[in-house]
């Protein structure tokens, strides 16, 4: 009870609190900062890795009987593995960013607003 008191007692006062408060436990990342760059494929994420010459150029995943990530029952075909969808992988989404990056799949995106605007009309 004491303890109590005093506790209310020093708030009261408004007194600095001798203790560091807790910080934010993210420090000021989202959760998405570490996620992938999304691009818009004339194809489906499942038939772009199937393609052979894309499929060489990617890492493959280390097999595993583990649940990656929440929803055990979504299948995602990149880790051949249960718990998120194929969209929202990351280790593929790096994967892929980095060969748009290096134009290898400039083919297969989809042209944008703001690629076909070239700022005079047509």
């Amino acid at each position: 009870m004491r303890v109590h008191e005093a506790k209310e007692g020093k708030k009261a006062q408004g007194k600095p609190c001798p203790y560091e408060p807790r910080r934010d436990q993210n420090r000021g990342r989202t959760r998405e900062s570490n996620a992938p760059p999304r691009f818009d494929f004339v194809v489906e994420l499942a038939e772009l890795i199937a393609i052979p010459a894309i499929g060489a150029r990617l890492r493959a995943p280390e097999k595993t009987d583990k649940v990656l990530g929440r929803k055990k029952n979504v299948w995602c075909e990149f880790h051949q593995a249960y718990g998120h969808p194929l969209h929202t992988c990351l280790a593929l989404g790096h994967q892929l960013a980095e060969l748009v990056k290096s134009s290898f799949l400039s083919d297969y995106l989809r042209e944008t607003q703001g690629d076909r605007a070239s700022g005079a009309p047509a």
